[in-house]
């Protein structure tokens, strides 16, 4: 099959006008984080919990902050697929269905992560700690240092949900095959704690509630190994 060959500058255009896009829109959608503080601040926000802010420009701070990783993920499904637009002519017919496979369930992978950090995984370790020292002590937490928290769970988590993914393309570009990974499990295992120990706050709860996932995608991706076998 022929593919047309296009000038240099034709490319260029093409992604420039496909960065503006990507950063307007995401521009867009910050902006409209920023507006709807108050209602995404009470999803990210556990029940029960007072949240204060130390300094004058704390607060605001945290807001733009918040409002543009907010941003960034609601306008990603857009500049992904202005990426799969200005990528795909030079790709053949296969390729295309495999980066469609892969990029869905990545995709569907990485916002489930997100997620189930958020309204599960957080809100467990926060209120473990939070009940631990009741009524002894009395939580007095800032909004930074929540969000900071936050932040740094749910990018492990996004993160890690990877590890099928990385598992099956692995396999299909033949650098590793799933005999090695049976093989090899325990070590993973125990690389598999270490990774979650770097990637979280350094308490061992945290370090468990990201560890145990990643156990579990691990042995997601062997069976979707045998599945593309």
């Amino acid at each position: 099959m022929n593919k047309k060959k296009f000038p240099l500058r034709i490319h260029l255009e093409e992604l420039r006008r496909r960065l503006q896009i990507c950063i307007f829109t995401t521009i867009i959608f910050s902006l409209l984080c920023y507006i709807y503080w108050p209602v995404i601040l009470s999803l990210i926000t556990i029940n029960k919990i007072n949240l204060i802010y130390i300094s004058p420009q704390e607060a605001f701070i945290v807001r733009i902050k918040v409002s543009l990783i907010c941003g960034v993920l609601s306008s990603a499904p857009i500049i992904l697929y202005e990426i799969w637009e200005f990528l795909k002519p030079a790709l053949t017919s296969r390729e295309k269905k495999l980066t469609i496979a892969i990029g869905m369930v990545s995709s569907v992978l990485f916002y489930a992560g997100i997620f189930f950090n958020i309204f599960f995984v957080t809100p467990f370790v926060v209120n473990f700690f939070i009940k631990t020292y009741q009524p002894v002590l009395t939580p007095l937490i800032s909004i930074s240092n929540y969000t900071s928290f936050l932040v740094k769970m749910t990018t492990a988590f996004a993160l890690v949900s990877q590890i099928p993914m990385l598992m099956v393309l692995g396999t299909v570009l033949g650098i590793i095959n799933s005999g090695q990974l049976i093989e090899y499990r325990q070590i993973t295992i125990l690389v598999i704690f270490v990774i979650a120990a770097v990637l979280t706050p350094p308490d061992a709860l945290s370090q468990l509630a990201l560890a145990l996932p990643m156990w579990g995608l691990y042995e997601l991706g062997l069976l979707l190994i045998k599945y593309v076998k």
